[in-house]
């Protein structure tokens, strides 16, 4: 039906996460090398980590100033719609 056919996302080679990479999850692999045991899925985590060559300030900015006009345009949302609510229905202040 359509005929439309749906693409779907490329999935990156799994050779290219190594836990090798991940100070995190070194220390993890260390632990459980002291215990013998070892863990054949923990390179599936590899990609929860940011690369260790990243600057953490880098990783900060990046993410704030991805966000920062979605806030503020969220604010300015929140200031509008009170003010508006307040203009239709005032408060009405009774001190007795």
């Amino acid at each position: 039906m359509g005929g439309h056919k749906m693409e779907l996302p490329k999935v990156p080679d799994y050779r290219i996460y190594k836990v090798e990479d991940c100070p995190q999850l070194m220390k993890t692999q260390r632990m459980l090398a002291q215990h013998g045991l070892k863990d054949p899925w923990l390179r599936n985590e590899v990609w929860r980590y940011p690369p260790a060559s990243r600057n953490p300030w880098n990783v900060y900015k990046e993410v704030f100033f991805r966000r920062i006009k979605l806030g503020f345009a969220l604010a300015v949302l929140t200031v509008v719609g009170e003010k508006t609510y307040h203009h239709f229905y005032p408060e009405e202040h009774h001190h007795h």
